[in-house]
């Protein structure tokens, strides 16, 4: 009997299971900005002499827009979390990632474009939420609509780690 072949397949399939690792998906890099649309992103209008204050407040739609391109994409986006639920040891399993600290416990909070509803596939606790973390997983183009913030992007979170300077 010729063991040839039967060596040859199971040394490829040994040498494809090491090289898994490296082909490990990488998440890419998103930022704040990036989840407004060119509409979004367009400065006011420059201050002249007849203009109300209506004038400068955003339009209707203004932060309600989400970039359809980042659907389903792998991301790494930094924020700070803002706890929804979680149980009596203090892990977490859904929360909103903001782009800055404070948001949503003040009043007025970041347009829907720049909050982000985010499940964890495992809890994690989470000892300081003044603290920024990255956060890891897959965004959606989908509305949330909670009690204290509405956003126009969800994210199965992955992975939470510590944002370091």
């Amino acid at each position: 009997m010729n063991h040839k072949p039967l060596k040859k397949l199971l040394l490829l399939v040994g040498l494809a299971m090491l090289a898994l690792p490296a082909i490990a998906k990488e998440p890419e890099l998103l930022m704040w900005d990036q989840m407004m649309p060119e509409e979004d992103l367009q400065p006011p209008p420059p201050i002249a002499p007849d203009m109300t204050y209506e004038d400068y407040l955003p339009n209707e739609a203004y932060g309600m827009r989400p970039v359809e391109e980042l659907d389903g994409k792998f991301v790494k986006l930094p924020g700070f979390i803002v706890p929804l639920d979680s149980d009596e040891g203090g892990e977490l399993q859904e929360f909103l990632l903001v782009p800055y600290f404070g948001a949503c416990i003040h009043v007025p909070p970041p347009p829907p474009n720049q909050i982000v509803y985010v499940t964890l596939e495992e809890p994690v606790t989470i000892m300081a939420i003044w603290e920024p973390y990255w956060i890891i997983g897959t965004i959606e183009t989908s509305p949330y609509l909670g009690d204290i913030a509405t956003t126009v992007y969800q994210m199965v979170g992955e992975q939470v780690e510590v944002y370091k300077y």
